[in-house]
């Protein structure tokens, strides 16, 4: 994680510009705090837990990638891709503010699990049936949802209730309307979405309307394999800005970017193994120091004495240009290190290694 945090004179001069009681005052330094990478609520990172009935939850955080650090303040669980499970919305307060996750769980033994997508319209109160309990007798039993569009701060739930019913072929469907009037709505068949209308009894199916989810980018980073790296804005071992062309530095052979820090055990056992791949003379290879510029003496010093001869950068100073590049690549603060672009001769990214590189005989 690249880190940093508010020094003395920029505390200062935001307690002179204004009281700690004026709303400009906490808009400024709240907007110092994120700008500089540091957390609204303590680090508190984002969890999902999996409920396993009697036998308590499962922490499903870190494997289900809805580990964030952005400080969540709400979240939305629908159906957004309309394949029949909850897929999750999260509004975040800083950096990423939005995050969507799909839902790719499959119950253990099927292929396929079964559901009823339903939303309701009500006739004799408010249209939207905002309270109405709906029973749905599927292979568990009976389960019960209420629709409630109220969903945390700034967000609401989508109106329609999700059920799943795991290998069962049907279910009955029953609701209790706002003023406790109960109507049944029969058998409906599984993976069916329907609109229950009150008093008619009977429901209107409607259309599926798939919209495939795309894959996630891998973790911290903004491009994916066939993407074009551009020009990067760096520093180099004296601390002088260069720009990294990706095509330029590979000479027409591939190129491997790797991006460590000293503070990194696994980065620091990988640089013999990198040595290794650029004396074949069949790559080069290039790395990118993530250690702040106070520490570039000491990631230098050691990469020299672990025997590192290929080019290395490094991060910018502070007062060097703003768009260096490398926020268009990576999000730094959540790049799991080390990893390595392996670059085509044209600049396209060719594949993403998460990890350090063991093998010398990868290409």
């Amino acid at each position: 994680m690249v880190a940093s945090s508010l020094d003395a004179r920029e505390i200062k001069a935001i307690q002179n510009s204004s009281s700690p009681n004026d709303e400009n005052y906490v808009q400024a330094l709240d907007s110092q705090l994120f700008k500089q990478g540091m957390s609204f609520s303590g680090n508190e990172r984002d969890k999902l837990w999996l409920n396993r009935g009697t036998d308590g939850f499962s922490d499903l955080s870190d494997m289900s990638g809805a580990d964030s650090p952005n400080d969540g303040r709400a979240v939305i669980a629908a159906d957004f891709d309309d394949d029949g499970d909850v897929d999750l919305f999260v509004h975040e307060i800083q950096r990423e503010r939005h995050g969507l996750y799909r839902n790719d769980a499959q119950t253990p033994g099927q292929s396929t699990t079964h559901f009823l997508k339903l939303r309701l319209r009500a006739t004799s109160s408010q249209h939207e049936a905002i309270g109405a309990q709906v029973l749905v007798r599927g292979p568990h039993g009976v389960t019960n949802q209420v629709l409630a569009r109220g969903a945390g701060f700034a967000s609401c739930q989508a109106p329609e209730l999700v059920f799943g019913l795991a290998a069962a072929d049907s279910a009955e469907v029953e609701v209790i309307w706002p003023g406790a009037k109960r109507e049944s709505f029969g058998t409906l068949a599984a993976n069916s979405r329907a609109l229950l209308v009150e008093g008619s009894g009977k429901p209107q199916l409607l259309a599926a309307a798939p919209r495939p989810l795309p894959n996630p980018l891998p973790p911290g980073w903004k491009l994916d394999v066939g993407d074009a790296l551009p020009k990067l804005g760096l520093a180099d071992a004296q601390g002088r800005e260069v720009e990294l062309d990706a095509r330029e530095l590979a000479g027409g052979k591939r190129l491997y970017l790797n991006f460590w820090a000293s503070w990194c055990p696994p980065c620091v056992a990988e640089i013999p193994t990198l040595q290794a791949l650029a004396d074949q003379g069949e790559v080069r290879v290039v790395a990118i120091g993530l250690d702040l510029p106070r520490d570039r003496v000491k990631a230098r010093t050691l990469m020299h004495e672990r025997g590192g001869r290929f080019p290395t950068f490094y991060l910018p100073e502070p007062s060097a240009k703003p768009d260096s590049g490398l926020a268009a690549i990576a999000d730094l603060e959540r790049l799991p290190i080390p990893a390595t672009l392996i670059v085509s001769p044209d600049g396209r990214i060719e594949e993403i290694v998460r990890g350090a590189i063991t093998d010398t005989k990868r290409r």
